[in-house]
């Protein structure tokens, strides 16, 4: 990353300016009024500078660092060019390597990072956004979505003209969607819009994908076509900028919402458009989820082909696998391809993969642990174990309770109800369909 100094130099404090550029003179042994003549300023304005009143600019900075052997990096900073240098790289080494498997090393770097930057009094805002923001990477990859929400609470806390703060917004977004907080995500959104307009951002790819990112909030509330409207109408404004990638995610969470809906020759349209307009940008990791959400809709399908969908899922695991995704794109990966071994009759393979599902979600992911019970449900009932079955969906109600997610309880009772349909249990069946009816605020008129 190329560091702007003049930039840099606009979100340091003048006073800690003032406090280097006085120690550099001092250092030199240069009297104030003669370093005042060598840079082509009187000295009041000299000693202003130097305590903090007035705001130094880069040419007067770049001149007392001619003066005085010393670095306009290293007045603005407090670090040298080359230190500046070496942690830059360490950080963008750390990213690049970053993956779920191992995002021990790119936390440590981030850390070490931090504690150099604090232990040398520097002030490199810019650094220390980079090594929060790859802490908070190495944190959601691993799962801790807790202290990633922290983290990236904290890095986003001012807004700055970098496309990198509105990508930290999308991921603390995503950590709230995680997690069901339905109302942060809501917030997160709101509140980056005066900023990120003020900023010149946007009407940039990651602003609308910040958009249709929120979107899902209303999804998550029931308001599926709100959702939709949301995502479809951003897509429409990415095609008139020219943002492919932008509209690929817009009509990937509108496809999302479809879904939902039930309607799926929709959902399956939107998703499948989505995934030719991003598959040219090579990123595996998001192709490996789009192709594993193209897979999701085919099994949602009335006369699905679990088989297709199995295929679709081997190859987006191999994306996922090389691209080091995160703990919950693996983890809502592995789920899938366990629905479809359910749906293929093999409920011994489907609860092996969805054994491994459970392993890779985070304890407070609990939209995914919803749906990893709601799919033991499922499987038990037809394994006729009928406490199983019951167990598992209470315990996803429960889950999804404290959220008020009642779309997403109806949907699981009706399923399971649905699945001891097939199995004659009617009576059980008949419960699971009240049950669903009851989320849905629907009841018999007395």
């Amino acid at each position: 990353m190329t560091t702007d100094l003049a930039e840099l130099l606009r979100q340091v404090d003048p006073s800690v300016v003032g406090q280097r550029v006085r120690a550099a003179r001092e250092v030199f042994a240069v009297p104030l009024r003669d370093l005042a003549d060598a840079i082509g300023l009187d000295s009041a304005a000299l000693d202003e500078l130097e305590r903090g009143i007035r705001t130094p600019d880069l040419a007067v900075l770049s001149a007392v660092a001619d003066a005085t052997a010393t670095s306009a990096e290293l007045l603005v900073t407090g670090l040298s060019r080359d230190v500046l240098a070496d942690l830059q790289g360490d950080l963008d080494l750390a990213g690049f390597t970053l993956s779920s498997q191992d995002s021990s090393a790119a936390r440590a770097t981030a850390e070490r990072i931090l504690e150099q930057l604090d232990a040398a009094g520097a002030t490199a805002p810019h650094l220390d956004r980079a090594a929060r923001r790859l802490r908070a990477k190495a944190l959601e990859a691993s799962g801790d979505l807790a202290e990633a929400i922290d983290e990236l609470r904290r890095v986003t806390a001012v807004p700055v003209a970098e496309v990198a703060w509105v990508e930290d917004l999308i991921s603390l977004s995503r950590c709230y969607r995680e997690t069901l907080q339905i109302d942060e995500m809501i917030a997160v959104g709101e509140r980056a819009s005066g900023p990120m307009q003020e900023l010149g951002l946007a009407d940039t790819t990651v602003a609308i994908q910040l958009t249709v990112t929120g979107a899902v909030a209303h999804m998550l509330r029931g308001d599926l076509g709100q959702c939709a409207r949301v995502c479809l109408r951003a897509a429409a404004h990415a095609e008139r900028l020219g943002l492919a990638a932008a509209k690929g995610s817009a009509l990937w969470n509108a496809g999302v919402a479809k879904q939902a809906a039930g309607d799926l020759p929709a959902a399956l349209e939107l998703v499948t458009a989505a995934l030719e307009l991003l598959e040219p940008d090579g990123d595996s990791r998001r192709i490996g989820m789009l192709r594993a959400q193209v897979a999701s809709i085919q099994l949602d399908l009335e006369e699905a082909d679990p088989r297709i969908a199995l295929d679709l899922l081997a190859l987006a695991g191999q994306e996922l696998d090389w691209a080091g995704a995160g703990a919950i794109q693996l983890a809502r990966h592995r789920l899938n391809t366990a629905r479809a071994h359910h749906a293929l009759g093999d409920d011994e393979e489907a609860l092996r993969v969805l054994h491994e599902s459970e392993d890779f979600a985070p304890a407070d992911a609990i939209d995914i642990r919803a749906w990893q019970l709601m799919l033991r449900a499922r499987i038990a009932a037809r394994l006729r174990d009928v406490d199983g079955a019951l167990a598992s969906l209470h315990a996803a109600t429960h889950l999804l309770t404290t959220c008020q997610a009642d779309d997403v309880i109806a949907l699981a009772w009706f399923r399971l109800g649905a699945a001891f349909e097939e199995l004659d249990e009617l009576g059980l069946a008949a419960d699971a369909f009240h049950r669903a009816c009851i989320a849905q605020g629907l009841r018999p008129q007395r």
